[in-house]
């Protein structure tokens, strides 16, 4: 269910929802009553970047408008969002860390067909390995801090459980499309013994949609039945621009004619094979090229490469976006997402967890193709890619989606919002 928007003074122009109350009757405020004390409101993530991307402008939001912010999440994590001026307290298992113990627990998922990892790794990795560790190290943290608002990522199941004991509403913060019901479930019936051992009873999905959902996804690219969450507030998605120390070469920001092809698989499901497959695609095309490995990976795995492509670890997609044709990617929510308000018609190869959801959101909505992992050859990439810079149609598809993205409220906008309505 959507609701009017809370405003305070003059309404905003922005477009958006969020409830007149919390389905919690405990944390019911009146609305339109403006509030001016300042807000202490608790970040709770994953500590994998594509949780905390799209967190982060909702957090800066809050600093700006002078409410305080604590950001609890792995300590591999909190040294980079320190340095982009928040406070932090380190909680749980590392993002290498937590993915390790995943895949010593549980190495039957290496035998599972691609398409059906995410059902199995998705209440394993966030509710069985990560929630009773971050809950150990979030508790205490929350005691001291005393919150007045928790905003946990969409896979964060330790935050519900906190929030719930400290009697304050909990919002659950988008990372990318809406996490399948059935994935959220089964997380849930992992971490319900957390939540009997705090004295609390276990709430359905984990408590993740007890108060508010802010949803980063273009609503045309998602169902729009989902009765199992009760409240619903949209919110822009927004690259989190940060900085490298690797420099995009001089024919990249150059006015060029030639088309420039991005091609990346992330920071965390690398798949060098597929990787490799595409970059010996694209090369041959006229285009030019920008390939990212991932801060963990080594440009030199791909062997040397034509002077019309350039392989770097990491490099800022709000640097480089704005001079993209094509991304062709693992078609994680981050890239995805960055892609669409960039209307670049892309091609999807997904390799694991939401990145199946967003490959078929991308095929549905006629702003790209997608290839399924595994058999992915040069010829179909060849003539993938061939057809995303030839038809205008992809193109005029991501302009749609785009203008949708650029409507949905700002994260100002639901920083006052949030703060009105539960300050």
């Amino acid at each position: 269910m959507l609701f009017e928007p809370v405003t305070c003074g003059d309404p905003s122009s922005d477009e958006g929802s969020i409830p007149s109350s919390s389905t919690n009757p405990a944390y019911a405020r009146a609305a339109g009553t403006c509030n001016t004390r300042i807000v202490r409101i608790l970040f709770t993530s994953s500590p994998g970047w594509g949780h905390i991307h799209p967190m982060v402008a909702l957090a800066r939001a809050f600093l700006d408008r002078g409410d305080e912010v604590l950001w609890v999440t792995g300590a591999d994590a909190c040294d980079r969002l320190e340095r982009e001026g928040f406070e932090t307290s380190a909680a749980g298992l590392g993002e290498r860390e937590g993915m390790s113990e995943f895949n010593r627990q549980f190495p039957e998922i290496q035998t599972l067909p691609p398409p059906e990892r995410p059902d199995f790794m998705f209440p394993r990795l966030f509710g069985t390995v990560r929630a009773a560790s971050m809950l150990i190290d979030l508790m205490p943290a929350a005691q001291a801090w005393s919150p007045t608002l928790l905003v946990c990522d969409a896979a964060e199941f330790a935050g519900p459980i906190a929030a719930a004991a400290l009697a304050i509403p909990n919002v659950n913060h988008a990372f990318g499309s809406l996490v399948p019901p059935a994935r959220v479930a089964a997380a849930s019936a992992q971490v319900a013994p957390l939540w009997t051992a705090h004295g609390l009873e276990p709430r359905p999905y984990g408590g993740c949609y007890d108060n508010l959902y802010l949803d980063i996804y273009p609503p045309s690219l998602q169902p729009a039945a989902r009765p199992h969450v009760p409240a619903t507030q949209y919110l822009r998605p927004e690259t989190f621009a940060t900085g490298g120390d690797e420099q995009l070469p001089e024919w990249v920001t150059a006015a060029a004619a030639t088309p420039l092809v991005y091609v990346t698989f992330g920071t965390v499901f690398r798949n060098d094979t597929a990787l490799s497959t595409i970059v010996e695609a694209v090369r041959k095309l006229p285009v030019r090229v920008v390939v990212t490995v991932g801060p963990h990976g080594d440009p030199a795995s791909l062997g040397p490469q034509p002077g019309n492509v350039h392989v770097a670890r990491y490099i800022p997609q709000s640097q480089l976006l704005s001079h993209c044709s094509v991304v062709v990617s693992h078609a994680g929510s981050g890239t995805f997402l960055a892609a669409l308000s960039a209307e670049i018609p892309q091609l999807c190869i997904p390799q694991a967890a939401d990145q199946f959801l967003n490959a078929a959101a991308c095929d549905g909505s006629g702003t790209g193709l997608s290839l399924q992992p595994g058999s992915v050859s040069v010829d179909q990439v060849d003539d993938a890619v061939s057809r995303l810079l030839s038809d205008p149609a992809f193109r005029d598809a991501a302009a749609r989606v785009s203008r949708e993205i650029a409507a949905m409220p700002s994260a100002h906008a639901v920083a006052d919002r949030l703060h009105t309505q539960y300050g």
